[in-house]
């Protein structure tokens, strides 16, 4: 069976973290590009409240549009996989590491990727007062800059630390580097073109990510030789609104978005074929 014939698709949105409204609206954009597409696809939207999901009978795949906690960090992940549910985006382990901070960044080093220079506080733990400012402070254990602080004078540390206390125990102090801000997304094996980033005031925090015209982006943004690059996280479920940034980038590349839903599809389709044939020879 292939997603060329007609396929039932729930769409997971909403879920249990500070991410839902956003969730929200990647969902409906999801639903409404596959109701679009040529392919007759059954679309089911289904708005998760807590950590329960019910899926309606004779689902073939589920497209995840769940950000945050439970829908990216490797829990909705295993749910599904003990369901014997098809899913897009990473599995369950590599949606663990990608989600949090701590585990990315010691898998950025190991591979001699070049990421700004941090450590982990937890909860409660004092600020070391030789550490040299300023610094980026947002939790371990986040996304959408939820709890994030930019930290350039001493009295600002204490409220940077309560803030991103609040949403994870485990915070990340990061070594703030000034430059230009770039986002790529990948495709399966594919690089879409970059685009860069340039909020019209202030950082580009979760109010410049989420407000129509707060924010300029360049695709594809131009790049000279010049310059050191740092790679400071990465997004398993990116989100998918009209502000978003993985269909800005696809539509550089001549994917419009009803195309970009169907290219996550067959990608996840093929992982889980695949999946299952190694598996069957276990």
């Amino acid at each position: 069976m292939t997603l060329s014939n007609p396929r039932h698709i729930a769409v997971l949105k909403g879920g249990p973290s500070s991410e839902h409204e956003v969730s929200l609206r990647t969902g409906a954009a999801i639903a409404e590009a596959l109701r679009a597409s040529a392919r007759g696809y059954e679309v089911t939207e289904i708005v998760v409240e807590g950590r329960e999901v019910v899926l309606p009978a004779h689902v073939d795949f589920v497209f995840l549009a769940l950000h945050g906690t439970f829908g990216e960090d490797g829990e909705v992940q295993s749910l599904l996989e003990k369901r014997g549910v098809p899913y897009t985006g990473s599995g369950i382990a590599a949606s663990r590491l990608a989600f949090d901070k701590e585990a990315s960044k010691d898998l950025f080093r190991s591979a001699g990727i070049p990421t700004p220079d941090g450590f982990i506080l937890p909860k409660g733990t004092p600020f070391p007062s030789d550490y040299p400012l300023p610094v980026v402070v947002k939790p371990s254990r986040q996304g959408s800059t939820v709890g994030m602080s930019f930290v350039f004078e001493a009295s600002e540390i204490a409220p940077a630390l309560e803030k991103a206390w609040q949403f994870d125990a485990h915070i990340l102090v990061e070594r703030y580097i000034k430059g230009r801000e770039f986002t790529v997304g990948i495709l399966g094996d594919e690089a879409l073109p970059l685009v860069e980033i340039v909020p019209k005031q202030g950082f580009y925090d979760y109010n410049n990510k989420y407000t129509a015209g707060a924010t300029d982006y360049f695709c594809p943004a131009e790049l000279d030789a010049a310059g050191h690059p740092y790679v400071l996280e990465v997004n398993t479920i990116p989100g998918m609104t009209a502000t978003s940034l993985l269909p800005k980038a696809a539509a550089a590349a001549g994917l419009s978005f009803p195309t970009l839903c169907e290219r996550i599809l067959d990608l996840s389709e093929a992982v889980a074929v695949r999946n299952k044939f190694q598996s069957s020879l276990a």
